[in-house]
């Protein structure tokens, strides 16, 4: 179950058919019965006793400058050259009060989706299995196929899906879970949005929110699935891939999903406890304390 520390009041917490709608034809929830409600998960509720709904993110309470406000640093070491000799900084309590709604609502959507297994069922489809330091990531693709004959693997549109050049804050592109079975939990989320090679997407307010791209992907076509970045097209070949190039797609990472929170960097791209070996459950682990500056990120 996808877990939330209490925090600040926000109405509708519930999801509603208003909540689920985007656009007409990218809607891929048909039955309402399929939405998991947050107030009987234990997700939402009246937590203040004040009698409001609340959906809370961690403990925040207005006017006050929280972990996921006040990052640090360099947002580990898969840095564009688009944020050469930038550092991050704490934000203003204006700016922390609407990345905190931005958030709020990007955890209310995905809360639908806390195992892998109901992603999948919904529709979601893993485009890259369980990675270090990241977990999966699952993507809405729909009746998107790269096999279709008017793919383009050097200048690639993804037609009916959500990877295009829109950020909507509310709708990350991918779900990441901390497994491959179908019981895995929701760990963290990611955005993916086409923008221009040297200039990131106009992202989520504050500034702290570093994208970094992957240049060439290597996919198994029919499975439309990732097995290895930036390699040569013969070694992509073997793998019984074909190099797809990303050079204008960024991304970004936002770690918010209890426990899997990075309180040095909300944004940085990697989780210490998402190791090699699987994921770690044990808060009594070392890497519960780890910082996120330096974590593997190599997709095998």
């Amino acid at each position: 179950m996808l877990l939330i520390l209490l925090g600040v009041s926000i109405s509708g917490c519930v999801a509603t058919e208003e909540t689920i709608t985007i656009e007409p034809e990218k809607q891929w929830i048909e039955d309402e019965e399929e939405v998991i409600e947050l107030v009987e998960e234990g997700i939402c509720g009246d937590l203040d006793g004040d009698g409001e709904l609340d959906c809370p993110l961690s403990g925040y309470t207005p006017g006050t400058n929280p972990w996921w406000c006040n990052s640090t640093g360099i947002g580990g070491h898969h840095v564009d050259l688009a944020y050469d000799g930038m550092e991050k900084s704490p934000l203003s309590e204006e700016e922390c009060e609407l990345l905190t709604a931005e958030f709020q609502d990007a955890i209310e959507w995905t809360s639908q989706w806390p195992t892998l297994g109901d992603a999948e069922e919904a529709g979601y489809h893993m485009t890259v299995g369980y990675t270090n330091g990241m977990g999966t990531h699952h993507a809405m693709l729909g009746e998107f196929r790269m096999s279709d004959d008017d793919f383009n693997a050097d200048i690639p549109h993804f037609r009916g899906t959500y990877l295009d050049s829109e950020f909507n804050h509310s709708r990350p592109e991918f779900l990441m879970y901390s497994g491959e079975e179908p019981d895995s939990e929701l760990v963290g989320f990611a955005w993916y949005v086409r923008s221009p090679a040297d200039s990131p997407p106009e992202g989520f307010t504050g500034g702290n929110d570093w994208w970094h791209r992957h240049e060439s992907l290597c996919f198994q076509i029919e499975e439309m699935l990732v097995v290895g970045e930036n390699l040569e097209d013969g070694v992509c070949e073997n793998r019984g891939g074909e190099n797809i190039a990303l050079d204008d797609f960024w991304m970004v990472h936002a770690w918010i999903v209890r426990p899997w929170l990075t309180h040095d960097d909300v944004f940085t791209n990697h989780h210490p406890c998402l190791t090699r070996e699987g994921a770690i459950f044990d808060d009594g682990d070392d890497c519960w304390e780890e910082g996120t500056e330096h974590v593997g990120h190599d997709i095998e």
